[in-house]
């Protein structure tokens, strides 16, 4: 062995063992090391479409079909009925419409009392007569109760529109007077609306045949009968709807 490699046993099994680990490195390869490439994409066609694609778009075109056909059977049909809102809800909106008119009538009655000051009891023999007992009124019956209202409402409504009439004697409260006698129309209306869909027959009395205005004093006296009568019939009408409306 020559003198310049002096190796021992146990040096020569380490560089074996070594040289088995480690990775071989050629010359060229430290002289110039492999620098990391990107890899370009592929040019050219894609790939193809899956084998389970027809398929799938074969499902989405009888779905769109059966849509279709679904649409066009909807059109074919009738409209659904809606159902008819429950006449107490209407009976509801009269009471609510009757208690504000019993308001208003109270403040004009005040108004026209201290602006007409008159005293004693005032009559008028073409207005409607309030003689319903206490159990005549616990015992009224929806058909009657409603035709009873209605006639009466509409009796008030034709006097107030004649005491509108008088000319300038009332022409201060011309304003007031004519939104009482809107209030008391609309619950009019609203009367004979409920009792056609409960398909009650409208009542069929006479409307009364008022006098001509008379003298200013004749006027006046005729306002405190109207109101004070109108203010009392509107508190008994309002408990009247209310026992009505819990028999229907």
């Amino acid at each position: 062995m020559p003198d310049g490699d002096k190796t021992t046993p146990s040096t020569q099994k380490a560089r074996t063992k070594r040289g088995q680990n480690d990775p071989v490195h050629t010359e060229s390869e430290d002289k110039n090391p492999a620098k990391p490439t990107t890899p370009f994409p592929r040019k050219g066609p894609g790939p193809g479409p899956g084998p389970g694609s027809g398929e799938t778009e074969g499902i989405v075109c009888r779905l769109l079909v059966a849509l279709l056909s679904l649409c066009e059977g909807l059109r074919g049909l009738p409209a659904p009925r809606l159902k008819p809102s429950d006449p107490r809800a209407d009976f509801d909106s009269i009471i609510s419409l009757a208690k504000n008119l019993l308001s208003d009538t109270k403040h004009l009655f005040h108004h026209f009392k201290s602006r007409y000051p008159a005293e004693g009891e005032h009559k008028m023999d073409t207005l409607p007569v309030l003689s319903m007992s206490a159990v005549e009124l616990a015992n009224i019956q929806v058909p009657g109760g409603l035709a009873r209202l209605s006639a009466d409402l509409l009796n008030y409504q034709k006097h107030l529109e004649w005491l509108r009439r008088a000319g300038p004697v009332l022409r201060p409260l011309e304003q007031d007077l004519g939104a009482l006698h809107a209030r008391l129309e609309r619950l009019v209306k609203r009367l004979e609306h409920l009792m056609s869909r409960l398909n009650l027959p409208r009542p069929s009395d006479p409307l009364p045949v008022l006098p001509s205005h008379g003298t200013h004093w004749a006027v006046v006296q005729a306002g405190h009968a109207l109101f004070h009568s109108l203010h009392l019939y509107l508190d008994w009408a309002a408990r009247a709807l209310v026992l009505i409306r819990n028999k229907l």
